[in-house]
């Protein structure tokens, strides 16, 4: 059996704060101006881990587990992206952290717009990777049955799937346009995937379409990159643009020959565009 690997980027810190109450898992490293790290909808901090050593010579990088998701606690009351935002906030003030780079993936790149829309003064520059917007009923429509197939494989989730290759490689099909060579790397995001809390994991599913995300892109005051992947089978890459335009300040870079995890599939090329952007 293929072990996954360590949880933790190499030289980081993995550790646990109280935060608005609740108890929150974070991989830290590196030194430098904060950059907030937020994993989607079935991830964990490791989904990072290449992103947290490529840019530890630059930027202080804190990357949680959010709540319901890897090793913390779900949190009582919503799981959606208004409320997941209200914890990332949380979690910075425990940190002691007035001014931050942040970047969402996927369903918590809406929870970094969120974010970015109701605390602009915390936020000075938002990455949203793998994102898109819905330019008719249709797009949401098909958005919202992505995460419901998904949400029906969280319910029908067994320990020992985990150890089937078959099932890890049809999953990752959907979310790499090139499956991982290393299947310790394909088995950890499967782990993190079937780790959900089971509540949390259907109630962000069932709001990830929600119309309050388009008055939250408008009031998006923070300087902006939306890095889409050409191959994305998740969030649909047509809707990249139409995000992008929502935007005040935005520029839209794609990656090519990339599914849904670019940060996996294709990291040197993905801490490229992060640096630049940042720096």
């Amino acid at each position: 059996m293929a072990t996954p690997p360590s949880t933790t980027a190499p030289g980081a810190a993995r550790a646990t704060i109280t935060a608005g109450g609740l108890p929150i898992v974070y991989d830290r490293a590196g030194a430098g101006f904060p950059l907030l790290l937020l994993h989607g909808w079935g991830g964990a901090a490791r989904h990072w881990r290449a992103t947290m050593a490529g840019l530890a010579d630059a930027h202080d990088l804190i990357a949680p587990d959010l709540p319901g998701f890897g090793e913390s606690p779900p949190a009582p009351g919503a799981a959606d992206a208004e409320a997941l935002a209200e914890h990332v906030v949380a979690l910075a003030d425990a940190l002691g952290l007035d001014r931050f780079d942040l970047n969402g993936h996927s369903f918590c790149a809406g929870v970094a717009v969120h974010l970015a829309a109701r605390h602009p003064a915390r936020v000075r520059r938002l990455v949203l990777t793998c994102f898109s917007t819905f330019r008719n009923e249709a797009e949401r429509r098909l958005v919202d049955g992505v995460h419901n197939i998904l949400a029906l494989w969280l319910a029908l989730r067994r320990p020992w799937m985990a150890d089937s290759r078959p099932i890890r490689r049809a999953v990752g099909s959907r979310f790499f346009y090139r499956p991982p060579a290393d299947a310790g790397v394909l088995r950890a995001c499967f782990e993190d995937f079937l780790r959900m809390d089971k509540r949390t994991a259907l109630e962000t599913a069932a709001t990830a379409g929600r119309p309050t995300i388009t008055p939250a892109l408008q009031a998006v005051g923070a300087p902006t990159l939306l890095l889409a992947a050409r191959q994305d089978r998740i969030m649909p890459p047509p809707g990249a643009p139409a995000a992008a335009r929502l935007i005040p300040d935005c520029r839209l870079v794609w990656i090519e020959r990339c599914g849904h995890l670019p940060m996996i599939e294709r990291p040197a090329e993905y801490q490229r565009l992060l640096r630049a952007f940042l720096t």
